[in-house]
């Protein structure tokens, strides 16, 4: 059989282990089209100057032998295929980091070269232990999850925040790509603030930005989750489909951040039904080609403590194996009178208001009206403010309200010290619905930095300020 010779093939392959010992086998039909035949002898030579690895050449006295394999069928996929394989444990032990997994092949005609892959895990574990590991990449966030994060301890080091411009801004002529990056720096202090749309920020721009930051310990994105919500209806998200408005493939852009970042752990938040969806199968199937371990989670706020019913989706993804779930700490006990008197008079009475009317008509299950006998909420939306008929309300003695956002904040479980006053009242709401409920977050991120604890040494909780209570 002819072929042709070309100048350079590559392979990259993974050691055969045998007892805890590594061999470096190469079995391929190419080793004959690049002159390297069965009977041939080989022997080993430096890979060059300072460089792990070896090569193999051409010697009539070598130690090494190319051989051959045979396949009884008369015709094969693989007619041309040899070995050559390297079994020397002080070979190996001397050209291969103890650590490596994979090894790169070049094939020449005059050389082979076998090189070592990098091990992606080792290497993001001993970046870290030479610095803090509580440095984070926030990326898509309204600051709430920042304001969380760093009354733990955490750095925001990086933050990447881009409101897109929604039909409604364009019909009222206004721009708000900068109001949630904005109340980033009201309510923390990154040191770094992308203002830049996830799906153009460059990544050769981000890699020298990571160039002059520590390295970060945990990638922690908030997916747009409008594409994946029971709540968008289906004509709208084909819509959204058609005009490249959808969130839908927001996982491409972050996977190709985590590729740059190199964390130990990356977290990510949505509504439940991203879990089944093919966005959520592809990114959690990437993260394991990537090498981190993946857990799954539906978590509701009121296991801990939350007098918000909000389910979220979590993911966390960890180069250690050994990653656990926050334990529920239990729920309220106590009803919703005393916050909602507190506030009731701040709260507008929109019982004669169209959307509260059409509540009557519409298909849709609705959420039930808060009293002051209730326990939780339902969860509350991003489009509270705007009179919807599926938003959360408040019934008391014949009439319905629209809470407050002081109210809102607190049924959230977010602190007071959270100050959304400086932005209009829309986007303050805005920010709130769409964020995640205080406690079920806090909770979320004591299971991550425990995580990281137990795997980047016997660096004090204390010193970093993680032990903080806040509830």
């Amino acid at each position: 059989m002819h072929t042709s010779t070309p100048d350079l093939i590559t392979k990259n392959l993974a050691f055969n282990v045998v007892s805890g010992k590594r061999k470096a086998r190469l079995s391929t039909n190419f080793l004959q089209v690049m002159g390297y035949t069965p009977g041939d002898r080989l022997s080993v030579v430096e890979a060059g100057p300072g460089l792990k690895g070896f090569k193999v050449v051409h010697d009539p006295d070598g130690k090494y032998q190319v051989y051959s394999r045979g396949y009884k069928r008369a015709r094969s996929n693989n007619p041309l295929e040899s070995v050559i394989e390297f079994g020397s444990q002080k070979l190996i032990g001397e050209t291969f980091p103890s650590y490596t997994e994979r090894f790169h092949v070049e094939m020449r005609k005059e050389a082979i070269k076998f090189t070592p892959m990098a091990n992606r895990v080792h290497a993001i574990h001993s970046k870290l232990k030479k610095t803090s590991p509580f440095n984070a990449f926030v990326g898509l966030t309204g600051g709430v999850d920042i304001h969380c994060m760093e009354s733990m301890g955490w750095k925001a080091e990086i933050v990447l925040e881009h409101r897109p411009i929604e039909a409604r801004d364009i019909s009222q002529r206004r721009n708000l790509t900068e109001v949630h990056a904005l109340n980033t720096l009201v309510n923390g202090s990154p040191k770094v603030l992308l203002n830049e749309d996830i799906y153009n920020i460059e990544l050769d721009r981000l890699s020298k930005i990571l160039s002059d930051a520590p390295p970060i310990s945990l990638c922690h994105f908030s997916l747009g989750c409008d594409d994946h919500s029971p709540t968008k209806s289906p004509k709208a998200k084909q819509q959204s489909f058609d005009d490249l408005s959808t969130m839908y493939d927001m996982v491409y852009p972050m996977l190709k951040q985590v590729e740059i970042i190199d964390p130990a752990v990356v977290a990510v938040e949505n509504v439940k039904s991203f879990r089944g969806s093919g966005a959520g199968k592809i990114m959690t199937t990437t993260l394991r080609r990537l090498g981190y371990n993946v857990s799954e989670m539906t978590l509701n706020s009121t296991d801990y403590g939350a007098t918000q019913n909000r389910e979220r989706y979590y993911m966390v993804g960890s180069i250690y194996p050994n990653y656990i779930p926050p334990e529920p700490t239990g729920k309220v006990s106590s009803v919703l009178k005393t916050e909602i008197l507190e506030h009731l008079s701040e709260c507008n009475d929109v019982t004669d208001r169209k959307f509260i009317k059409a509540r009557e008509t519409k298909s849709r299950n609705m959420p039930p009206f808060v009293t002051i006998d209730s326990l939780f909420t339902p969860t509350f939306l991003k489009s509270q403010d705007r009179g919807i008929s599926d938003g959360v309300y408040i019934e008391h003695e014949g009439r319905i309200y629209k809470p407050s956002q002081r109210l809102m904040q607190r049924l959230m479980s977010i602190p007071e010290s959270f100050n959304v006053s400086w932005m209009a009242k829309e986007q303050a709401i805005e920010t709130l619905g769409q964020s995640i409920d205080y406690r079920l977050h806090h909770a979320l991120m004591q299971s991550i930095t425990r995580h990281i604890e137990e795997n980047l040494g016997s660096r004090s909780l204390l010193k970093y300020g993680l032990q903080s209570q806040l509830f």
